[in-house]
């Protein structure tokens, strides 16, 4: 919780519409380094802030535990192979 307080956080896509890509348009135009997320992979290759990448391993953890429940195979690292959804 500390380092959440300390970084300023990253937007994380996991789907969009077109009233959606309007949406991140505006906040990018409003906040240009505003980290958003639509590709995990490329995100981890590109970025240099430690801190949000400690982050972004707790999220990507988090989608592993959740992961464990479902009722066919589990999938790890669903993050790193499932696209956004596009409507």
């Amino acid at each position: 919780m500390e380092l959440s307080k300390k970084v300023q956080p990253y937007v994380r896509v996991l789907g969009l519409n077109h009233k959606g890509k309007f949406l991140i348009s505006e906040m990018v135009k409003a906040n240009p380094k505003l980290e958003i997320i639509t590709s995990v992979k490329q995100f981890t290759k590109k970025n240099s802030n430690k801190n949000l990448k400690i982050l972004l391993e707790k999220d990507i953890w988090a989608t592993n535990v959740f992961t464990l429940g479902y009722d066919e195979t589990p999938f790890n690292n669903l993050d790193f192979t499932q696209k956004i959804i596009t409507l």
